[in-house]
């Protein structure tokens, strides 16, 4: 089945990221509609709490995803996290009193951090080297076409004459996809990864199979399968002596959750995620209606979208260092050229400088996207080895989301009270991540994920391109019979 199966499982994984990109773009347009604002009528500080406790919740997802995904495995964690995700939304679309909106977000954010962590790792460990890139980013841009169609509905919703439905049926959509996929997940495989791990050799043999069985390479599963199979002992056999703080003892394993929290860190400081949430307080404040602030959202979702697709395309062709490094340079430029925009209209008050200031934040979020949307989450993904996937993956974005909470809560006093000098911290932190990844990211473009210890300097127990396809089908043959000896014996 090969390249189609391995796509349409991704598909059906990748929908998991609907629930985070739609919940956390649909805030955006909420904070803009009267019906919501007459409902709860919130201060500043509220405003703030509301944004910051989503992240709250991811955080609380994120403490425990890598017990659910070791024990339970990738695919049964995203469907817990549907569950809560459809929870969450029952929620906030049910909501009468400030209090259960707040539980919403929180259990809202608990299944997002879930999906942040589980669906970049599945992907990561289904894909095919050359598309794995292309897969992994293939969920962000699901989330950013969420995000984009949050928008919009919230645009349209805001014609109705019902205040409540105005922003009650943009938060309940977020339903549908939820009880999609829970369903979904019942139709994809378990990562054949997570299978080895738990010595269902054979298992994992036949989803390998199915996943990889049209490669250029006639023997690829089978050689896959064995390096897999093999570095994983040796993950296997190190875990056994040491515990689950090894991730920060062990200078190997540091060094690789270092470049992950990096990574994942850098999405939340260049600024773009703040922007989306609060880009309606944003508009606002540079002279716009409300209804043109929800139009200004759709079309920042487009663009966005629209880098999104670009980075869909470039990932697996020029690979994740560059895309990093030109968009922490071009990031800052926009940044700049948009706060110098806003500053002179706070002097004029004229609507050109407003116009001109929206104009550079669509630019700066298509490069956002064409750069950033999707190669954090795959680079992320990739440098950690099996044995810390799921943790290091969780780790990385605690610390991204413990950021983004920070500035969810500061950014509408921010706004208020600095304006536009407050971008220059984002170009600052762009400034600071430059030199680090130039400097300690290594290239993991085209490598299978037991490859990429090569990159770290370490050792890869089973070379792919060094095996012929007869030594493969005779290891092949040979490991089956071990593992049914074993069987037999357990058994016995």
């Amino acid at each position: 089945m090969g390249k189609v199966y391995n796509w349409r499982c991704a598909i059906i994984a990748g929908s998991g990221s609907i629930l985070y990109g739609y919940d956390a773009a649909v805030i955006a347009s909420t904070f803009a509609q009267q019906g919501f604002l007459d409902q709860f009528s919130p201060s500043e500080n509220i405003l703030g709490a509301i944004g910051s406790v989503y992240f709250a919740g991811i955080i609380v997802g994120l403490a425990f995803v890598s017990l659910l995904a070791d024990r339970f495995g990738r695919k049964r964690t995203i469907q817990i996290g549907g569950v809560i995700g459809l929870i969450g939304a029952i929620f906030q679309t049910c909501s009468y009193q400030i209090a259960l909106f707040f539980v919403g977000r929180v259990v809202a954010g608990v299944a997002s951090g879930i999906m942040l962590t589980t669906v970049n790792v599945y992907q990561a460990e289904i894909a095919p080297p050359h598309l794995r890139g292309t897969m992994v980013g293939f969920q962000i841009v699901t989330l950013n076409i969420a995000g984009t169609l949050a928008s919009w509905v919230g645009f349209g919703c805001n014609y109705s004459n019902n205040a409540s439905f105005s922003w009650r049926f943009p938060i309940a959509l977020q339903c549908v996809p939820a009880i999609g996929l829970i369903i979904g997940c019942f139709f994809i495989p378990y990562s054949p990864r997570w299978l080895i791990s738990k010595d269902r050799q054979l298992e994992a043999q036949a989803v390998l199979r199915r996943l990889h069985d049209d490669h250029s390479d006639p023997m690829f599963w089978e050689k896959e399968y064995l390096q897999i199979a093999a570095q994983l002992a040796v993950e296997k056999a190190e875990k056994e002596t040491s515990k689950w703080s090894h991730m920060i003892t062990n200078r190997s394993e540091l060094r690789r959750l270092a470049v992950a929290v990096a990574a994942m860190t850098s999405v939340q400081t260049n600024g773009a995620q703040t922007i989306q949430i609060y880009q309606s307080v944003l508009y606002a404040g540079l002279g716009f209606s409300t209804r043109m602030t929800l139009l200004m959202a759709g079309i920042f979702g487009i663009c966005n979208t629209s880098g999104g697709i670009t980075n869909l395309l470039l990932i697996d062709r020029i690979g994740r260092r560059k895309l990093f490094l030109s968009g922490l340079f071009l990031l800052s430029v926009w940044l700049a050229v948009f706060a110098a925009c806003s500053a002179k209209y706070n002097q004029t008050q004229s609507d050109s400088w407003g116009k001109a200031g929206i104009a550079f934040v669509m630019i700066y979020i298509y490069f956002f996207g064409s750069t950033f949307a999707a190669s954090p989450y795959a680079y992320t993904a990739e440098v950690l080895p099996t044995k810390i996937r799921a943790k290091g993956m969780a780790t990385a974005l605690f610390f991204s989301n413990s950021v983004a909470l920070i500035f969810s809560q500061t950014a509408p006093i921010a706004l208020a009270k600095i304006k536009w000098k407050f971008d220059i911290v984002f170009i600052a932190c762009n400034a600071a991540f430059f030199p680090i990844v130039y400097f300690f990211f290594p290239e993991t473009k085209g490598l299978t994920l037991e490859e990429i210890n090569r990159a770290f300097g370490e050792k890869v127990e089973v070379e792919i391109n060094e095996m012929s396809d007869e030594q493969a089908e005779m290891k092949l043959q040979v490991a089956q019979v071990e593992f049914s000896e074993q069987q037999g014996e357990k058994l016995a």
